[in-house]
């Protein structure tokens, strides 16, 4: 006999499974770069 949980769901496990492993992708180099821009620009107006 073969059981079946009735509380599984493919459709979340498969989009669970996708967002764990973009969550454990290394942010690319460019986009800390971005990043570190943003910061310098913010905190250039703040400081005038």
């Amino acid at each position: 006999m073969n059981y079946v949980d009735a509380d599984f769901d493919p459709v979340s496990a498969a989009l669970t499974k996708l967002h764990q492993a973009v969550v454990n992708e290394p942010v690319p180099d460019d986009f800390l770069r971005i990043l570190d821009d943003i910061d310098a620009k913010i905190a250039a107006k703040k400081g005038h």
